[in-house]
């Protein structure tokens, strides 16, 4: 039987595989390449993620560190980590009780996904990532902040917190040759907001 690890293994590579597929087009504009990387390895990468936000929950004793960052400013990117964990933690459970296996389909995976019921959360999920995709912009724009960043790796590996700092130094870099994020978030709402909707034949 296959344990849970690997289903939230095979539930992150599937997800990274359909991201990459419905997003292409963005992907294929030159400016956001950078940033789609970013969203679809280090957001649904497939890999396990868990380190990274078990270490997102201890981020506020460092944001001292970092010039013009507040806890307020990350509030949404850490509830964002937090919500989009649990409802993978959910869907792999659904899915280990039911042994439907690890090579599952899209169709396997969208009757398990209407199945855990959580459409008022996945409509959150879906709010958090587009706001924070804005905040993050914003944060992006500072200098300072990117310096701060990369100098401070050490001491966030010393500190525990070494996933999580690389995870928002690698979105600021991503961030930084763009003009705007309008058009990147817009979409990626509302696309993954019809399908969410299409899912649950809303």
């Amino acid at each position: 039987m296959n344990t849970l690890r690997q289903y939230r293994i095979a539930l992150q590579i599937f997800q990274s595989n359909r991201l990459r597929r419905d997003y292409q087009d963005l992907s294929e504009i030159p400016e956001y390449e950078p940033l789609g990387e970013f969203f679809f390895n280090e957001m649904y990468g497939p890999r396990d993620f868990s380190q990274r936000d078990q270490e997102g929950r201890r981020l506020q004793h460092f944001l001292g560190m970092l010039p013009g960052v507040h806890l307020r400013d990350l509030e949404e990117v850490l509830e964002l980590l937090d919500l989009t964990y649990q409802l993978d933690d959910d869907l792999a459970r659904l899915m280990q009780a039911a042994q439907v296996g690890t090579d599952f389909d899209e169709t396997t995976y969208e009757h398990f996904y209407r199945l855990a019921d959580r459409y008022d959360e996945r409509l959150r999920q879906l709010t958090l990532i587009r706001s924070s995709l804005y905040n993050v912009f914003r944060l992006s724009r500072s200098s300072m902040l990117g310096m701060a960043l990369r100098r401070s790796h050490f001491i966030a590996r010393l500190a525990g917190i070494g996933h999580v700092h690389t995870f928002l130094r690698r979105g600021y870099e991503a961030l930084q040759h763009l003009a705007a994020i309008d058009h990147f978030a817009e979409t990626i709402y509302q696309r993954e907001l019809d399908r969410l909707n299409r899912i649950y034949q809303r």
